[in-house]
């Protein structure tokens, strides 16, 4: 048997399914002992994406020859002893808003489809790194909502019920991570891009520190809210693949450059860990949700991890109307040009969240900030000190994936609702660029995955994706789902 490699995969190497299920440090072992070759793992994954894509809609355009040409450069340096990258020969895609070198960028709209000249910058760093890219996924128009259901360029369907969305913007992305068309993704978060989309899928899906990532060549929204992170399988593939987005971009002015960017440095050397209850932003879960996380936090202590309430008063209050402000009024912003000249190009969702951004004056914009800066205080504070937690655990969905309807509004996430709902604590770490992480603790009978989330202090992105592993483990390694079935 191949170190690292499940036997059952060998006895089926050969396989698509048992290709389409393996991690980044699976694949690598297998290429670097000859196992398997990068040529034939990019080939099974685009198979699978040709048999099962019509049905998923994870995918606006596949780059079938693009993938195969770079997989056989990576193939080439493997067998002759080259320097080989971190993700050297690994199956990637990313979401149709960032730009991907000689593919159309559509941003999910009916407006655009222009061809890439150029990569956008963390697009660059993985290329480096010696991934293959697959094509670009399917998205909520814009960006700009939580379902992805799009009329324009396809509504990606939820890999473990296909009558059930994937949440959104970066639908199409946890699609095809959780479908084993990709073995990671790239995606773009502004309120819960990312980690809603991996709640619903069943992956895991983390949004670094604010700055980590350069957003050159990603489409704005929300310039002090955007940002890029990556969907995968497992908490140690998230660490490979946002471990090689680091650069030094000097064009995006929120990129951070002295940080140390090392992740998952596992935490036993360190003091006994707490993690913090925001109980008050906990409502109207459904039982399986809040089953599944009361067992989360039951496994926590038992393997010596304290977990306690912790109240947060402001941000349980202004979080949902803070966001929403910030978030409409520089999209509003961003979009002024297109949305001032030909308001018909957007979809009635999207258009709803530009117009209603134009509403705010600049004196509402800036007393949202001011609240939002003691939101900041509030939630910091709270990890700050002796007597303060590490991180903050909870929830990441207060339900199962919705049913696909028509409209493009998640239930209690329309444009302007802004009563408590456990959605708006998803955007509480992307108001204050905090990082955090989403993925399944548990699965409901009928198959549908039980997320919840972990988020802590800024550049302490390493400790949060290992509590959110330490988390995960509750769920017995024979009882963990890798792909959907295809």
């Amino acid at each position: 048997m191949t170190e690292g490699v499940p036997q059952e995969f060998l006895a089926d190497a050969g396989s698509d399914a048992a290709m389409c299920s393996m991690s980044v440090a699976q694949l690598r072992h297998a290429y670097m002992t000859g196992d398997l070759s990068p040529v034939d793992v990019t080939q099974a994954h685009l198979n699978r994406i040709s048999r099962g894509d019509p049905t998923y809609s994870a995918f606006v355009t596949v780059d079938a020859d693009g993938a195969i040409a770079s997989a056989r450069q990576s193939e080439v340096r493997i067998r002759t002893g080259q320097e080989v990258g971190a993700l050297e020969g690994i199956p990637l895609s990313i979401k149709d808003l960032i730009n991907v070198a000689g593919l159309p960028m559509t941003a999910g709209s009916r407006r655009l489809a222009s061809v890439s000249a150029v990569d956008a910058d963390a697009v660059a760093c993985w290329r480096r790194a010696g991934a293959v890219i697959l094509g670009t996924n399917t998205l909520h128009e814009y960006a700009f909502g939580g379902t992805s259901v799009n009329a324009h360029t396809g509504t990606p369907r939820n890999p473990w019920d296909v009558s059930r969305i994937c949440g959104g913007s970066s639908g199409g992305s946890a699609a095809a991570v959780a479908a084993g068309f990709v073995v990671g993704a790239m995606g773009t978060e502004t309120g819960n891009s990312i980690r809603r989309p991996a709640a619903f899928c069943g992956i895991v899906g983390f949004k670094p520190t604010f700055g980590w990532v350069s957003r050159t060549g990603v489409v704005p929204l929300a310039s002090t809210l955007d940002h890029v992170g990556v969907l995968a399988r497992s908490v140690d593939d998230v660490a490979v693949l946002l471990g090689n987005l680091s650069s030094s971009d000097v064009r995006d002015l929120g990129l951070h450059h002295a940080q140390d960017r090392s992740l998952l440095s596992r935490a036993s050397s360190s003091p006994k860990m707490s993690l913090g209850i925001p109980s008050s932003m906990l409502v109207g879960l459904d039982a399986r949700i809040e089953g599944a996380f009361n067992q989360a936090v039951r496994h926590l202590e038992q393997i010596g991890i304290s977990v306690r309430i912790v109240e947060l008063p402001i941000a349980s209050l202004w979080t949902a109307a803070i966001s929403s402000i910030t978030m409409h009024a520089e999209g509003a912003l961003s979009h002024e040009r297109l949305l001032t000249s030909s308001p018909e190009a957007y979809g009635s969702d999207v258009l709803a969240r530009l117009l209603s951004g134009l509403a705010i004056s600049k004196g509402e914009y800036a007393r949202a900030q001011a609240v939002r800066e003691l939101i900041r205080i509030e939630v910091l504070g709270a990890m700050t000190g002796p007597t303060g937690v590490d991180a903050f655990i909870a929830p990441a969905v207060p339900d199962v994936a919705p049913l696909i309807q028509p409209g493009a509004f998640v239930p209690g996430d329309a444009p302007w609702h802004v009563g408590p709902t456990a959605f708006h604590l998803q955007r509480l770490p992307s108001l204050l660029g905090l990082p955090a992480g989403a993925g399944p603790v548990g699965w409901t009978p009928a198959g549908l995955p039980l997320p919840i989330q972990v988020f802590g202090r800024p550049w302490e992105d390493s400790k949060v994706l290992w509590l959110l592993g330490q988390a995960m483990d509750v769920i017995p390694m024979v009882e963990r789902r890798t792909v959907a079935h295809v």
